[in-house]
């Protein structure tokens, strides 16, 4: 968490009275709290408006203190505006438009640049004030036309590698593309008030909203296609790259991806979120035989009851027990989501399985759905009699997102002295480093492509400084992976994730923790919902409740 203390100091009296601070500062924190304040004053102000008393009376430091670190108020104007510029140009460098395809690469930034300014309407402001100004401060801050620069240079490389691959018509500039993505998105916060009143404000409504900004990415991209060739035809993989995906999972991913064609696009949380239970429930197999589904109990925990679901083996008791948490992208899934993986590996390890519907983003951003895990595993120790478990033989495990939780947990019962017998991680998600290998080769999927997976990311911990600092948020940053229960990581060769997940079995075999690997050769992110279309995920599923079973003994 980042600290919110800007300055520290002791205060003392002068003749009259008045406290005064003696500083211990923070000069960059001191510096960033003088541009908030600032940016809220000239963006509801304008130049002229906008008061320095005003300003150093928002702020924790003085008045002196503004002028020594910008010499005067339009020195202090100036840094704003490149604070603000600078803060567009570092999230769209987050969004790793290198790695995708140009199509979609095109598409991102435009849908970016709508959702960006949509939701920082005071940039759009400050904008217009300065357009007010004439833009004279701009062109005396010398190194504002440097640092936007970058921004015509990423889309100049977008537009070019679209034109070598034959998909974008040549004869355009990107400072062309520049133009026509801010236009669309500043006129959408620019000119809302007024639009509103003589139109009615339906279009700023989130439905509206959503419609529009897919709109956005549609209108540039057949703005840019060759004549004739469509965005979904240049979207699509070359059918060379799904020959090496196993039989099985090619079968599967027409069933699945006919599914969920017919969701509409601009569906929200909630509207997929039904989809895939419904999805779920249809391709749904009966249970094994003995194993008992029907168990349910809520439990308190400090960010809210969750609820469990528990799938019992036949066998007499005590047994070794599972924490399993489901994927789905930290945002969808449900222990019914997930049925067919949860009764087949209680049946096929002998664990009692307790499978968690905990807390989804972005309602329930990080660190909510963590904070309810260990919750759940000391009311298994603690009721473990009632339900019948082991509490020396207590597992966690999980897939996607649900792995990534399990890892995470697995620090916290470190720390905590929570004993655990094993970690059952099915493609994991352990840290958010997109420059690997795996990431490029397979940034449009299958399945999954890395624009979902990031944008899953930053719905979970929309704090970009914790996804890339924070061990509990990406378990692969850990200072150190000693203790650590053994580890089984079940992976997937065609994952833009899947160096990520070798990178945690090489850092905890590192730190002496046995980390047994299956690289899932032919296999896609997700492939455990492929059983009954074959043998392949259910031929792995069998192996990872072997070790399972084995490691319980």
């Amino acid at each position: 968490m980042e600290d919110s203390t800007v300055i520290k100091g002791d205060s003392e009296h002068d003749a009259n009275g008045a406290s005064r601070r003696h500083w211990k500062q923070n000069p960059e924190a001191v510096r960033a709290n003088i541009l908030e304040v600032a940016r809220k004053a000239f963006v509801e102000h304008g130049l002229t408006g906008a008061k320095i008393d005003d300003i150093a009376a928002g702020t924790e430091t003085s008045k002196r203190m503004i002028y020594y670190y910008f010499g005067d108020k339009e020195g202090l104007y100036r840094a704003v505006l490149a604070d603000a510029y600078a803060r567009v140009r570092a999230a769209e460098d987050r969004l790793e438009l290198a790695s995708l395809h140009p199509v979609e690469a095109l598409r991102r930034l435009a849908e970016f640049t709508f959702d960006h300014h949509a939701e920082h309407a005071d940039f759009v402001r400050l904008v217009m004030v300065e357009n007010l100004e004439k833009a004279r401060h701009m062109e005396r801050a010398g190194d504002l036309s440097g640092q936007n620069i970058s921004a015509i240079r990423l889309l100049d490389q977008i537009y070019q590698r679209g034109c070598a691959e034959g998909l974008f018509r040549r004869g355009l500039t990107a400072l062309e593309l520049h133009w026509h993505i801010s236009a669309l998105a500043i006129f959408n916060v620019a000119n809302r008030a007024t639009f509103s009143s003589l139109f009615g404000d339906t279009l700023f409504q989130p439905k509206g909203q959503q419609q529009l900004r897919r709109h956005v990415g549609d209108m540039l991209l057949r703005f840019v296609m060759k004549p004739g060739l469509s965005v979904e035809e240049a979207s699509a993989r070359p059918i060379t790259e799904t020959r090496a995906i196993h039989p099985d999972i090619y079968r599967f991913r027409e069933t699945w991806d006919a599914t969920w064609a017919t969701l509409p696009t601009e569906g929200d949380a909630a509207t997929r979120r039904l989809h895939f239970e419904s999805v779920s429930r249809s391709m749904r197999l009966p249970s094994p035989e003995g194993v008992e589904t029907d168990e349910e109990h809520w439990i308190d925990t400090d960010s809210g009851p969750v609820r469990v679901r528990l799938f019992r083996p036949a066998g007499q008791g005590p047994l070794p027990a599972l924490i399993y948490l489901h994927g789905g992208a930290w945002r969808q899934g449900s222990p019914e989501t997930h049925w067919n993986i949860t009764a087949r590996l209680a049946a096929w390890s002998g664990h009692l399985v307790i499978s968690v519907d905990y807390a989804l983003a972005p309602e329930h951003t990080y660190p909510e759905a963590l904070g309810q895990v260990p919750a759940v595993l000391l009311w298994a120790r603690e009721q473990a009699e009632m339900l019948g478990l082991d509490p020396a033989r207590l597992a966690i495990g999980g897939d996607g997102a649900g792995g990534n939780l399990a890892a995470a947990a697995t620090l916290l019962c470190r720390e905590a002295g929570i004993a655990l017998s094993a970690q059952l991680l099915i493609y994991p998600i352990c840290d958010f480093d997109t420059a690997r290998p795996s990431c490029t080769e397979y940034a449009e999927g299958p399945l999954w492509t890395l624009a979902q997976l990031l944008s899953a990311h930053v719905q979970y911990c929309p704090d970009t400084q914790l996804r890339y600092s924070d061990p509990l948020v990406a378990p692969l940053l850990a200072s150190s992976h000693d203790g650590l229960p053994p580890a089984y990581l079940a992976l997937a060769e065609h994952d833009p994730l899947r160096d990520s997940g070798i990178a945690y079995a090489e850092a905890l075999e590192e730190a002496g923790v046995s980390a047994q690997i299956d690289p899932g050769k032919g296999l896609v992110r997700d492939y455990l919902h492929a059983i009954g279309f074959g043998s392949a995920a259910e031929d792995r599923l069998r192996e990872m409740s072997a070790w399972l079973k084995k490691t319980a003994i």
